[in-house]
Formats: structure tokens, sequence, C-alpha cells
């Protein structure tokens, strides 16, 4: 009989059933255990969201850690991260799809004047505005990575002239891509809908605060799928206040959940949606997540591994 390929669980206690019986049907030899396991050492590698500091480096048999989502920056920030360990992320085309979707309809509601119409049908008035054209408003996507990319694409697809930013340069079908600080500057003053899909690093901790509201086109749309702790929220909610911009959507907040009582839940210029633009499934992300168990366990490294030093 094959020995069970223990591996460590840390993440919502509610899907670890789910997440056992889907990945067993590929790896059946395979089993989730948690931290207070009796089965726990013998764990190789862990499978984690936002593990609480000091749980990486207390399993010294970890090989490597597998982040059970897009970004990372909750496995990193502030935690013990031993360097000799392998970091697997998850580059899931079904949470690309997702995101596109989910910033797709940020877009059209404001686009297509959703919140005027909604106040009409409550006070039960029958008036139509003119349609504005997908191709007079400019979307701009700061973050081309896996996900942006999709996002952008998509973007263009609907007829929106688009535009995006990264890091370093790159070439996408249907979408004017910039890079380098004039690149990004370039993308605030021209957005109709900014929208970051950004990774957490400190280079773009506090990135959107007032200096950055200031430089964006008047009346523009701050959309915000990427992390909460990328936007000054006091520096947002005076920019909307002071008519620098016309409104906010934002899917990840600094403080998660958003605490009761919190400004930005009864801002009229905002929308709040609680971290669900791209959630992880463990039905399309399982196939690479076994291959991820595989590679680290036999000391390769997994397909998307992830540079510690720029953390994605």
């Amino acid at each position: 009989m094959q020995e069970p390929i223990h591996v460590l669980y840390y993440n919502d206690a509610g899907r670890m059933d789910q997440w056992q019986k889907t990945l067993g049907r590929m790896l059946p030899s395979l089993k989730l255990v948690t931290a207070d396991s009796p089965d726990a050492d013998k764990a190789d590698v862990l499978m984690t969201w936002n593990p609480p500091n000091g749980l990486i480096a207390d399993h010294h048999n970890l090989k490597g850690v597998i982040s059970l989502g897009q970004g990372v920056d909750h496995v990193l920030k502030g935690k013990t991260f031993p360097p000799h360990l392998k970091l697997a992320r998850l580059v899931d085309p079904f949470m690309a799809d997702s995101m596109a979707e989910w910033v797709l309809l940020a877009i059209l509601e404001k686009h297509r004047e959703r919140d005027a119409y909604r106040d009409l049908e409550k006070r039960q008035e029958w008036v139509q505005f003119e349609q504005r054209l997908a191709g007079d408003y400019c979307v701009a996507v700061m973050g081309l990575g896996a996900i942006g990319s999709v996002v952008a694409q998509k973007a263009a697809m609907m007829g929106f002239r688009t535009i995006g930013w990264s890091r370093t340069a790159k070439t996408l079908s249907g979408v004017d891509a910039r890079h380098g600080d004039d690149g990004f500057i370039a993308c605030l003053g021209e957005a109709d809908y900014l929208v970051s899909i950004l990774p957490l690093t400190p280079e773009t901790t506090d990135l959107y605060d007032a200096g950055t509201f200031a430089r964006m086109k008047p009346g523009a749309v701050f959309i915000n799928s990427g992390r909460g702790l990328q936007v000054v929220e006091d520096d947002l909610i005076a920019a909307i206040d002071n008519g620098m911009i016309s409104a906010a959507v934002l899917d990840v907040t600094r403080t998660e959940p958003l605490p009761g009582g919190h400004p930005l839940w009864d801002h009229p210029g905002v929308t709040i949606w609680p971290h669900v633009s791209a959630q992880t499934s463990e039905i399309s992300a399982a196939p690479q997540v076994v291959e991820a168990i595989k590679a680290i366990r036999a000391g390769r490294e997994p397909e998307n591994n992830v540079d510690i030093s720029r953390g994605y």
C-alpha cells in the first residue's frame, strides 16, 4: 500500500473536505492535515492563503508552500518565510475570467448609468439618457499580469479604448500597453475607468494617495480589485468629495472584513464588494495544485514559482 502524501492545510476550514475530495481524485494517496494533527510534521507541502506568523517556520519538514490564490502577499507580509522554501501561486484561467466579469460589471454599471436609473426606478419615473459609446471612453488596467492581461483584452473586445500599465514592457493585442513611471502617469491622466489589479509590494503599498488621485482624469471612476493596502482610503474619500474623481468601486479594503461604521460603507460615491471578484475554485485549480505538490516534493521548481525578492 502506497504511503500517504501528507499536505498541511491552513485555509477556510469549511472548504477542507472539498479540497480533499477534489485533489484526492487526482492524487489518491494525498491526505490533507491541519496544524494540530498528529501527522502535521509528516507534511512537506503547505496549502494556505493567510497563515499566521510562525506556522511556516515552525514546520521544519516543509519543502514548499502553495498560495491558494493569485497573490502571495498574505503568505509573505509580516511572516517568517525560510529562504530555502519554494513558493507557488495559482494562475487559474477561471480566476482571470471571473475577475474580468467583475471588472466589466463595475465599468458597465457606471458606463450605462445604473445608479441613476435605479433612482428613477424607485421613483417610478420613465426617463431615458443618451447612451454613451464605449469607444469614446478609456479603460486603463494597472497591472498586466496573468489576470490583468485578460481583463484588459476583454475590455478592448467590449469596444472601449483600452490602455494598460506594467512594470516592464509588454505587448497585448488590442491594448495600448505602457510601462515605467511615464507610462503610469499617462494612464492616470487618460483613463475614464482606472482598474487596479496590481500585486501588493513595497512599491505599490499606499500607491493610490492624494497625489495619485490628483493626477487622474477629472470625473474618472477608480476600480480596485488588487489589494486594499494600496489605497489611502481617507485620500480616496477626499478625492471623491472634492470632485477630483467621480466614484470608486472596491472589492478590497485595507481592513477585511470592512468594519461596521467605516465611512466607505455609507459614502454615496463608493460601492463596496466583499472581496469576491475572483474566488478560488477547487475544481479548476486542482490540476495545478497537484502538479505543484509533485514538483515541490521532487525538488523541482513549480510551474508558477514566485520570485520572493519581487513578491510575485
